[in-house]
């Protein structure tokens, strides 16, 4: 019995220190995709959590004009709650309430054709292969996205230790490839951007309409104690 309870212990104790590691190894925002127009011309996604370091509530909205894959002018609403004992729902309620009007319509949830977490193991972080429709639905071809790294001085990088990058994001079909976006350098609100991968892929189309294609990139950042996760998107209209 005495060898079973020290075997407690020191499993107890292994288990509080990888919590408590893990607990300031920076922090990884949640996203919430919050829908689309009901013609596809704005999309909307949340990103929430708790800053490293402070300790603060954060959530920021993101509106985004799906043809001109940049944001709607306004956003995005960003909220932090500069305070330990305030929650993430309080954040993200009060981000909700400045963001209402450019939210306003956006009631299509689209459809999740795929995702790769950074929790999730043996995936290839990036490059992701999905289908448009389920294959017992209607037949469709495979599509494919790939991330390409590329080195490119950041801004506000005073740390020549920290490598930082933009991306190029490509689309391959049976048509071939088809370049969605490519850095030719890095804004500031990226922060310092150390690699990226694809998060999640997601489709608006109404019957007979072109499709719009949206792509959750997670960046990750340099943060306070460790690599921070942060969301973009990239939008592209498919045929």
């Amino acid at each position: 019995m005495r060898a079973l309870a020290l075997a407690a212990c020191l499993i107890s104790g292994t288990l509080a220190s990888v919590l408590s590691t893990a607990a300031i190894a920076g922090d990884f925002a949640e996203r919430s995709i919050l829908g689309f127009s009901p013609d596809g011309s704005r999309f909307a996604f949340e990103e929430f959590g708790i800053q490293d370091g402070s300790g603060f509530p954060y959530a920021n909205i993101f509106v985004l004009d799906t043809a001109k894959d940049s944001w709607v002018a306004g956003t995005p609403v960003r909220v932090r709650l500069d305070d330990e004992t305030a929650g993430i729902a309080a954040a993200r309620a009060d981000a909700r309430q400045k963001a209402g009007d450019y939210l306003a319509g956006l009631d299509q949830p689209g459809r999740l054709l795929a995702s790769n977490p950074i929790t999730e193991s043996g995936r290839d972080p990036y490059s992701i292969a999905f289908r448009p429709h389920p294959v017992q639905q209607l037949d469709s071809p495979e599509l494919k996205l790939t991330l390409q790294t590329i080195p490119l001085d950041a801004p506000n990088n005073s740390d020549p230790d920290y490598k930082t990058q933009g991306f190029r994001l490509v689309l391959q079909d049976e048509r071939g490839e088809t370049i969605l976006h490519e850095d030719k350098s890095l804004p500031a609100s990226r922060g310092t951007a150390l690699d990226y991968r694809i998060n999640d892929v997601v489709i608006h189309q109404r019957f007979g309409e072109p499709a719009t294609l949206v792509v959750l990139v997670m960046v990750l950042t340099r943060g306070f104690e460790g690599p921070d996760g942060r969301y973009l998107a990239v939008t592209a209209q498919l045929p």
